[in-house]
């Protein structure tokens, strides 16, 4: 094998990542620019998130993302199970995505519960502002890159279009 750029040319001629904990430390520190202090803080009060996920979501989800957190680790709580690791918390084609796993087993209720939750969040996701958290509905960037959730306001300033069905 060949060493190039923190990459590891295999047999096959396959790159592959040198250090998974370094690509998680930079997706980490990329994700500190969508997310401000202030948030980042109220969401790392969590247990279930304390400096452990990166957040790869905008200001105006804070408070859903946060609401969600409390629910599951409530819902551990009664259960009498541990908390899932969390893999990721993200925006994707303009709705919320939380992947999660448990380290050890635990009741498939408590999963299906869970499941339920992340799916409730991920519905109300789409009718709030990335932004600012107000009632938002589905925009593209004028050159039709990537699709978000804003509310008036916040497109005007960022000078999104609205797409209707």
């Amino acid at each position: 094998m060949e060493l190039v750029t923190n990459k590891v040319i295999d047999e096959k001629g396959l790159k592959m990542e040198e250090n998974f904990e370094e690509r998680i430390i930079e997706t980490i520190q990329k994700s500190k620019s969508r997310l401000s202090e202030e948030n980042r803080a109220k969401l790392n009060e969590l247990e279930l998130f304390k400096n452990k996920v990166p957040y790869q979501i905008l200001n105006g989800w804070t408070d859903l993302v946060y609401e969600l957190g409390k629910n599951i680790e409530e819902l551990c709580k009664l259960a009498n199970c541990e908390l899932p690791q969390i893999e990721h918390i993200k925006s994707k084609y303009a709705s919320l995505r939380f992947d999660y796993y448990f380290n050890s087993s635990v009741p498939k209720i408590v999963e299906k519960l869970i499941d339920s939750l992340i799916y409730e969040a991920e519905d109300k996701s789409e009718r709030i502002c990335e932004y600012c958290g107000a009632d938002g509905e589905l925009r593209e960037v004028k050159s039709g890159s990537w699709k978000l959730v804003s509310c008036d306001k916040c497109a005007k300033e960022k000078d999104l279009k609205c797409l209707k069905n």
